[in-house]
């Protein structure tokens, strides 16, 4: 082999050994440190060695004493506790952390905010043995609040996350959810019946779920087909999905925004103004499949820094938001057509006018079974009477209820009725009259509530005479 030749293999040789050598230290195991833990400690127990904790901060105080398995927090109900906060003072209290020590020149304590300090905390063990902590300012570089032992010698700096609990008033152990958020993600079949009440409503507004065991709402739901809720006060209609999801997302898993007031009596919350709320909520709870019907009574008032609530019993005034449901109308909540039946549950379907009558006989257990006859029981086309039927049902208002129910002139120009094969559900009779402008007043079972455009009645009637001869017809109007 030449030398240029064995010069070259040589250099091929030591580049592969090199690039090995740096593959195995790239994919070799790697030790990685343990990361540092610089915490420093003055007491280091557990948080059921904890005897009492009494608090004394610019708030007022408040006092936490160990009672059989659990501990009782001041004068707040265990049921209204925040059990994550107290949870957190335990851990405070019982594992007294540092991060460093400042000074032990006490000459300057004002400094420190230690000559008058922010927060007296007095710990009591179950041994016996005691702390009495001073907490101070907070130090703005490192996120830290100076504090010390009163009798100590050392200024010392804790993580500020650490004294929260120390100096914050004693409401802010109040559980800040007021009412629990849903379980399941089908909040119509969480939210039951449900009532809206108060002094910024003209009259209450009552809504019923349509549940299988109610056999009276179930034949009153026949009218409006596939639906989750009835209004029933102060007029019939099918309720709005859309509203009523917008109510059940805000309502439940509500918290709040602070603390006005707890342990009232009715006379405290009559102060506040819930003995005539502006706006009270009475709902039926079902969080989750198979959980209990929890009922909630949810009032509202007004203050002058917003709404404040309180919920059932509980005697607790709440600060919460500004939200949709709280401005809730009759309006909202009314799907805005008149009736929409399912076709197989209709036996028969009249329109008549003054100049004209059409009746149309239903069977078929199905939408595909379907058949129809005329009034005399000649054969029509299922397919187009399909059509006609999705157009009577496709009446409705423009989104606007009527602010007083119209005075009618003695004829209607047009009427749908709608009988059904359920022989114990009564027929559901619409009834159109002149309301000027281009406009009709919608009578429902003898209430009008509501007007839509005047075109719907000849799109109407023209369609159902082309359908009698056998021709197209358009549903557009």
């Amino acid at each position: 082999m030449s030398k240029p030749l064995k010069m070259l293999v040589f250099v091929l040789a030591a580049t592969v050994a090199l690039g090995a050598g740096v593959w195995l230290l790239l994919t070799a195991p790697q030790e990685t440190a343990a990361p540092e833990d610089n915490t420093l400690y003055l007491e280091t127990r557990t948080p059921d060695q904890i005897q009492s904790i009494a608090v004394d901060n610019l708030s007022g105080g408040y006092t936490v004493e160990k009672e059989g398995e659990g501990y009782r927090l001041h004068d707040i109900p265990a049921e209204q506790v925040n059990s994550e906060y107290l949870d957190m003072l335990l851990d405070e209290a019982s594992s007294i952390q540092y991060l460093t020590e400042v000074t032990d020149d006490l000459s300057r304590l004002a400094d420190y905010g230690l000559a008058e300090p922010e927060a007296v905390v007095e710990i009591t063990y179950t041994d016996g043995a005691s702390r009495r902590l001073l907490i101070g300012a907070k130090e703005p570089v490192d996120s830290g609040r100076y504090f010390m032992e009163d009798g100590g010698d050392k200024i010392l700096l804790m993580k500020d996350n650490r004294s929260i609990r120390f100096t914050m008033p004693v409401e802010n152990y109040i559980d800040f959810i007021i009412i629990p958020p849903e379980e399941t993600t089908s909040v119509l079949s969480e939210l039951q019946d449900i009532t809206f009440s108060g002094t910024s409503l003209e009259t209450p507004i009552v809504l019923k779920a349509v549940l299988p065991e109610r056999a009276d709402l179930q034949r009153i739901g026949l009218s409006y087909g596939a639906l989750t809720h009835l209004v029933v006060e102060p007029g019939l209609h099918e309720a709005s999905a859309t509203a009523l999801s917008t109510i059940a997302d805000q309502l439940f898993g509500l918290i709040s925004e602070g603390i006005v007031a707890y342990n009232c009596t009715e006379e405290e919350l009559a102060a506040y103004g819930f003995n005539e709320p502006w706006l009270q909520i009475d709902f039926d709870y079902k969080n989750g499949k198979d959980a209990p019907v929890t009922p909630y009574c949810l009032r509202v008032s007004q203050d002058e820094e917003g709404y404040i609530a309180t919920v059932n019993d509980e005697g607790v005034v709440y600060r919460i938001l500004d939200q949709d449901f709280l401005h809730i109308t009759y309006n909202d909540v009314v799907l805005r057509w008149f009736v929409s039946p399912f076709i197989t549950d209709v036996a028969q379907l009249t329109i008549s006018s003054p100049d004209s009558e059409y009746t149309y006989k239903l069977t078929g257990a199905t939408a595909k079974e379907l058949t129809v006859t005329d009034g005399q029981g000649n054969p029509m086309d299922s397919t187009g009477f399909s059509s006609l039927f999705n157009l009577t049902t496709s009446a409705a208002s423009d989104g606007a209820l009527l602010a007083e129910e119209p005075a009618l002139p003695d004829e209607p120009l047009l009427t749908i009725r709608y009988q059904y094969h359920d022989a114990e559900k009564p027929d559901d009779v619409l009834n159109f009259y002149d309301a000027g402008q281009r406009r009709l007043y919608v009578e429902v079972n003898g209430v009008c509530e509501a007007s839509m455009r005047q075109n719907y009645l000849d799109v109407l009637l023209n369609a159902c005479a082309a359908y009698s001869s056998g021709e197209s017809f358009s549903v557009e109007w």
